[in-house]
């Protein structure tokens, strides 16, 4: 499973982060410990 989230920054710039896992819970949460610090979720994306 890959989830890819579409995050957003203080600033309003929006960036993508991807990650994969055995299940969409672990793929969710691979990917959450790739978003920068002050960035928040906008949108999730599964494939």
């Amino acid at each position: 499973m890959k989830v890819t989230l579409t995050v957003e920054a203080g600033d309003g710039e929006l960036s993508h982060v991807e990650a994969e896992g055995e299940t969409y819970e672990k793929a969710k949460a691979a990917a959450e410990a790739l978003i920068p610090e002050g960035s928040k979720t906008i949108a999730i994306r599964t494939d």
